[in-house]
């Protein structure tokens, strides 16, 4: 589930959002895909939009705030019981994170990647941006394979600046295009239908989910003496689960016109909300 390591978290007095998130989330960067005006005024940005986020202010949060989550995941990864699972990611939302509308404001980036990603993939159907079609032109000619023509269309869309937070969303990104692959192996990632856009979308949020479980109650993993190909087959399952999750609300929120970047706010907002359920 992506690169991200287990974290401490919980100390009291500390804030609810980590250090290294930045209040502006995703500084841009990344390669040029074209005339500047022309994408952002087809919002298809070569990068994230860094606008700054209106989002929960980071207040201190309370105390062992992970500790329950945790204890749940315990028992968990003992058992497999999807019931201790519901309840460590209920815990680890409600209480660790400050609550689904203050977890989506931590994970705001992930909304913005999963958006821009969206976008892009549009453009590049549409041809409406001159410098996305020539890029797109270009990359044909390139007869790239498939992964290196998924790590190309990311290095354009996200940045690469090595931050903690832009690492795990371009892993979430590069897993997400990877499924499309597999489960469709002829599909022309610059032709893609908005069903399978949006499902882009839905994965790389529903990986970045299972990144901050991860990250945020990793320690259970570490501390107790599970085999460690059981530890793998838990994870797996986590996966699973919150991929069938997020696509319940991916089904419900796409109807009608698609907007990449408002999908992505809706979809990882009722999720989040789901989840702390």
């Amino acid at each position: 589930m992506g690169t991200s390591t287990s974290s401490g978290g919980g100390r009291s007095g500390s804030p609810f959002d980590p250090e290294w998130l930045s209040p502006d989330g995703v500084a841009s960067g990344g390669a040029s895909s074209g005339n500047s005006s022309d994408s952002e005024q087809n919002g298809t940005g070569d990068s994230i939009d860094s606008e700054a986020s209106t989002g929960p202010e980071n207040v201190q949060a309370p105390e062992r705030r992970f500790g329950p989550a945790r204890t749940q995941m315990s028992s968990y990864l003992g058992n497999g019981s999807r019931g201790n699972l519901r309840n460590a990611t209920k815990s680890m939302i409600s209480k660790g994170m400050g609550g689904a509308s203050r977890a989506a404001s931590t994970m705001r980036n992930t909304a913005r990647g999963a958006g821009a990603l969206g976008q892009f993939l549009v453009a590049a159907r549409e041809g409406s941006d001159q410098g996305v079609k020539d890029w797109v032109a270009h990359c044909r000619s390139a007869n790239l394979s498939a992964s290196d023509l998924a790590l190309e269309v990311l290095k354009v869309v996200l940045s690469d600046s090595g931050s903690i937070d832009e690492d795990s969303l371009l892993d979430a990104g590069a897993e997400a295009l990877a499924k499309l692959y597999e489960n469709n192996p002829n599909v022309d990632i610059f032709a893609l239908t908005d069903a399978q856009i949006a499902e882009v979308i839905g994965r790389t949020i529903a990986i970045q989910i299972c990144q901050q479980i991860d990250m945020l109650l990793g320690q259970t993993y570490e501390k107790l003496e599970h085999d460690p190909a059981l530890i793998q087959e838990r994870r797996a399952d986590i996966r699973e689960w919150v991929w069938a999750e997020v696509r319940v609300v991916l089904e419900q929120k796409q109807t009608g016109y698609m907007d990449p970047k408002s999908l992505a706010e809706s979809v990882l907002q009722s999720a989040l909300e789901v989840f702390a359920e």
